[in-house]
């Protein structure tokens, strides 16, 4: 079945039907949200969740991709304000990765980075992603904000998950100073305006740009 035409009407019956799930059938959906790394992947079409009569995994995992916003927010009001979200920025150059088990958000090879653009290499090189010109220059960004609602999404049907445990979220590019560290806040910020309680460290924003860190 095809995604349906997004509606205000479809948009509170999907609203509605979320705010009548129970804590089981919210894992449901949360672990149909969890596989969309990309806009284009899908759970297994066999897949089904309990609630949606006649509607597989797919077609709900579609719904929330094209409606993203709507789906962070509906997922964000049942989820975050019991969520614990605990963000660390890092550089894999620097080989000295945190520790343990996280979710984790690669930009080792997406976005651009900043210290490479010449016509911003200067001021980028003496700043970091904590200054509002490099966070304004990596979200503007083609794709970072997708990125990071994704991200969102992913972080809340880990809470969704495993509701008594803190989410922990690794961030990392090639320096650990700009694009990490951007998105991380980002990231961060996005949780927190849900309701979640979120705490972001960068382990390594306060060391020298790498050189051809890519």
């Amino acid at each position: 079945m095809a995604p349906e035409t997004t509606t205000p009407e479809s948009c509170d019956r999907y609203a509605r039907r979320l705010a009548q799930m129970e804590s089981p059938l919210i894992t449901q959906l949360a672990a149909a949200i969890s596989h969309l790394r990309t806009a284009g992947e899908r759970p297994g079409l066999e897949q089904s969740l309990a609630h949606y009569p006649h509607q597989s995994a797919a077609f709900v995992a579609s719904w929330i991709r094209d409606n993203i916003h709507t789906a962070t927010g509906l997922l964000g009001s049942l989820i975050a304000p019991h969520a614990r979200v605990e963000i660390t920025s890092y550089g894999v150059l620097h080989q000295d990765p945190p520790a343990g088990d996280a979710l984790t958000l690669d930009l080792t090879t997406a976005l651009r980075n900043p210290p490479e653009d010449p016509e911003v290499r200067d001021v980028m090189i003496a700043s970091t992603g904590l200054d509002q010109v490099v966070y304004d220059y990596v979200l503007a960004t083609p794709g970072a904000l997708e990125i990071a609602e994704r991200t969102v999404l992913r972080v809340l049907a880990q809470a969704a998950a495993v509701p008594e445990e803190p989410v922990v979220l690794h961030v990392y590019c090639r320096g650990g100073r700009h694009r990490s560290v951007a998105l991380a806040r980002t990231v961060g910020e996005l949780c927190q305006a849900q309701g979640a309680s979120v705490s972001v460290t960068h382990r390594h924003v306060h060391l020298p740009v790498v050189e051809n860190a890519r």
